[in-house]
This record gives C-alpha cells, structure tokens and sequence, in this order.
C-alpha cells in the first residue's frame, strides 16, 4: 500500500528516541507490504486496531502509529497522521514534553519577551486596551453576546453537545485516547495550561474548530472549556458554563490567560 505522511507526524519523528525509529520504522514496512483487506489481520509484533471508521491505529513495541486510508488514482493509500508512546504504566508527573515550550524557548516567555508581556506591552493588557477587554467591548463578552455563551448556544456547549463533551465522545477524551494523554503519550506536545511562572497546570485538546477542552495534569480530569471568539482570542468557562476568565492572542503561539477582572493569571501555548 502507497504510504503518505503529515507534517505534524514528521515533526513528531524528531522527537523520538532512536530505538523508537526502528520501531516506527517496522510500521511504515509492515503498512507498505499491506493491504486494507489484510491490514485488519496484522501480523506477528503488530497490534492493529480500527478505532473509528477513518482513524487506525498499529503498534509495534510500545510505539502506535496513528493513520487512515484513502484512495486515489493510483490505488490505495494509508496516511500517517501521527505517533504515541506508550509508557509502561501512567506518569504521575506534573510537567511534560511541549513542542513549544516557554520554559527553554525565551520568544514564548513573557518574563523574558517584553512583546507578549501584558504588564509592559499594553495593546495586550485588557485593562488598557478596551477592544480586548469584555467588561468594555459587548462582542466579546459572553454575558451580553449569546452566539459565544454555552448557556444560551448549545452548539458550543458540552453538556448538551455530545460531540464535544468529553464524557460522551472517548475520542476527545484522554483516559479512554491515549493518543492525546500526556501521562501515556510521551509524544503529546501540547497545547499547555501554565501560571505566571510557568508550572503546566494542564493540557489542551481540541474539539472542533470552536472549542477545546482543558483537562488537569495529574489525573486528566476535564476542568473546563475553551470557546473561541471570533477573530483572535477565546473565552474560559469551567465544566458547568460559568465564566471563569478569557485569553488574549500574544501571537501565533501564545494565548496569555485573564481572569474575569481582567488580572493577568499565566498562558496557553
């Protein structure tokens, strides 16, 4: 079978080890010689498994290769699309692997980057800016604009949304997918949640093109959702839909975290 890469599982190869390549490598020989009728079967060291009616999943050891299979004019296909560890029991750690890491990378560290730094950059400070701040500018303020209020639009809101609550849904979920577990995926690299001083608080997945959910380091518990506003920027609001707070675009990687007074809490990268 043709064989076809992504970016984000090219970008993913660079961060593992070498033992790891050989086994990813023994995938991508395995997906080759395959077909989709046979693919299903496996073979002897791989595990295969159909985890929905696009996504498949192959492991080798304690690598999984993530893919799914198309056609075009020259046949059959299989896509990579991306790469998980496996560890060989759950990490209990607070602090894991980011692609974009603000603790090693000064550009996405506001205490060492006056551009994204609210406190010395005030065209990110909702406190001096009032098109950033929701207590002054209605478009962006859940409270008066229902289209971005789960309460009042069900559409963005998990509890009558089924597709986007993690509860219903186990491919956004990350105690059922480890595919987007941080503490089983050595190779998750983010989004993260982080304070002022940059201790991950917790992680990111994505939903759907206008929510992502925040789950809490230690115990991937679900603490809250992320509703994208439009234009740059989000608001934050715990697993019941009330308010908690809002994000600001510090450029295309930093979101900077506000309470709803507009104080300055930490980031998301």
């Amino acid at each position: 079978m043709k064989l076809l890469v992504t970016p984000g599982f090219t970008e993913k190869l660079a961060s593992i080890p070498k033992e790891g390549l050989a086994e990813i490598s023994s995938i991508v020989s395995f997906v080759k010689e395959a077909e989709k009728n046979t693919l299903v079967d496996g073979a002897k060291g791989f595990e295969v498994r159909q985890l929905s009616s696009e996504i498949w999943s192959i492991r080798a050891g304690n690598y999984r290769a993530y893919g799914s299979i198309g056609t075009d004019e020259e046949g059959e296909y299989f896509l990579l699309l991306d790469i998980s560890v496996e560890a060989v029991r759950t990490s209990t750690q607070s602090s894991f692997f980011a692609a974009k890491d603000p603790r090693t990378n000064p550009s996405l560290n506001p205490n060492q980057n006056m551009a994204i730094d609210p406190r010395r950059n005030m065209m990110i400070d909702p406190r001096r800016n009032m098109m950033i701040d929701p207590n002054r500018n209605m478009m962006i303020d859940p409270r008066r604009n229902m289209m971005i209020d789960p309460n009042r639009n069900m559409l963005i809101d998990p509890r009558r949304n089924m597709m986007i609550d993690p509860n219903r849904n186990m491919m956004i979920d990350p105690n059922r997918n480890m595919m987007i577990d941080p503490r089983r995926n050595r190779s998750y690299g983010g989004p993260f949640v982080y304070d002022q001083h940059l201790n991950q608080e917790g992680f990111v997945v994505r939903a759907n093109d206008e929510v992502s959910l925040v789950f809490e380091s230690q115990r991937a518990k679900f603490t809250g959702f992320i509703v994208q506003k439009d234009g740059n920027g989000a608001n934050m609001f715990d697993p019941t839909g009330r308010w908690i707070g809002f994000l600001v675009s510090a450029g295309d990687d930093v979101l900077l975290r506000f309470d709803p007074a507009g104080q300055w809490t930490g980031l998301v990268v």
